[in-house]
């Protein structure tokens, strides 16, 4: 058996929407490109999807209407809520300096 060489510009490490999308650009940009894929055969159902605006720009810049599609078949939030919680150790309530008692276990 003899290998063959492939003269590649880019490798692509994964064969998901992401790295479908990046050699379909890389292509159409006349950048050669290779992808890897670690499973042996591609799902045609993915997992969970979140896209912000700029990402719906991206897929509907591939000019397939995969946005589209997505948009059609799929809920759009109109509000997102970003909830940071800080952790100061094994205290909870308020204190004096803000940091909170100690727990006490009974």
């Amino acid at each position: 058996m003899q290998l063959q060489e492939a003269v590649e510009d880019i490798v692509v490490v994964g064969a998901g929407l992401a790295g479908l999308a990046t050699a379909l650009g890389l292509h159409r940009k006349g950048v050669r490109s290779l992808v890897l894929e670690s499973s042996p055969a591609l799902r045609t159902a993915g997992f969970a999807f979140t896209a912000c605006k700029n990402a719906f720009r991206a897929l509907d810049a591939l000019g397939l209407g995969v946005g589209d599609k997505i948009r059609e078949q799929n809920l759009q939030a109109q509000a997102l809520r970003v909830t940071s919680f800080v952790y100061r150790g094994s205290r909870a309530g308020t204190g004096p300096d803000g940091a909170g008692e100690p727990i006490r276990a009974q």
